[in-house]
This record gives C-alpha cells, sequence and structure tokens, in this order.
C-alpha cells in the first residue's frame, strides 16, 4: 500500500469528501466573495434554477462545439404568434432541459405571449434527489 492510501485506512483518518445531493456551479457574474475574495458559488437549487435558465435563453450555435444546445427563444420571439408555435417551442424546452440538465425530472413548460414582442416562461422541475415542485418563472425580451 502506498503512504498517501494509508491515511485513507486508518479509523479516524481526515478525509475530504463532497455530498453527492449537493450541487454547485459558478455564480455567472463573477461576482466576488466578501470573505475569500473567490468567484461566488450557487449552490442547489439555485444552481439549478440558473442552469435551466441558462438552457432555455442559449441560442443555437451560441455554446463553441455544442452546435444543437440552447432552445433559440431569442430568435423566434417575433414568430410565436399561433398556439402551434408556442406548443412547438414549450416542446423544444423540456427536451433541451431533460438534455442538458440531468439533474431535473417532471419537466413541464408554460410559454405565454405579452405584448410588444415578450414571452413569460414557467419552468417547473422536480430535483433529483432533492427538492420537489421547483420553478423558475423569467420574461424573454427582444434587446435589438
Amino acid at each position: 500500500i502506498n503512504s498517501y492510501m494509508a491515511d485513507y485506512l486508518k479509523p479516524n483518518a481526515k478525509v475530504n469528501a463532497f455530498d453527492k445531493s449537493a450541487y454547485t456551479d459558478f455564480d455567472l457574474n463573477f461576482r466576488a466573495h466578501p470573505n475569500t475574495g473567490d468567484i461566488s458559488i450557487k449552490r442547489d437549487s439555485d444552481a439549478i434554477k440558473r442552469s435551466v435558465k441558462n438552457i432555455i435563453l442559449t441560442n443555437k450555435y451560441e455554446r463553441p462545439f455544442k452546435p444543437n444546445f440552447g432552445t433559440g427563444i431569442k430568435d423566434l420571439l417575433f414568430e410565436l404568434n399561433t398556439s402551434r408555435q408556442i406548443r412547438k417551442m414549450q416542446k423544444r424546452m423540456v427536451e433541451m432541459i431533460e438534455t442538458f440538465e440531468p439533474r431535473v425530472s417532471g419537466v413541464l413548460v408554460e410559454v405565454r405571449r405579452q405584448d410588444n414582442n415578450e414571452v413569460y416562461v414557467n419552468v417547473y422541475y422536480n430535483i433529483i434527489n432533492g427538492l420537489q415542485n421547483q420553478s423558475t418563472d423569467f420574461t424573454v425580451t427582444r434587446v435589438r
């Protein structure tokens, strides 16, 4: 047995481990933590909420080497005029979230057309091995 392996075999050894049910992601605003000065971290349901929102707001071909990532909702804001187009966008959002966010299940997406080329999106999901009945909602608007 190697010397570094022997520490794991001792009954009172100090071993760094992490909880597999805890999820962490970087805060995409890249704000510094007030005490450590490192990049802040989003944890658990906040991390998953941010990830789901990023999947929906990402356009196709926006991520290098992942051309199928994202829903492209910003490109379709002016075209979501019929209920058929809205249902198609909802289906695309559910597929993208289920494909690229393995930490969630039972995804349900509601899309409501607002005035002035805005779309209100509400996403319901369950966190695997975590909190049930989570949701995130936001409004997508055209910037240009």
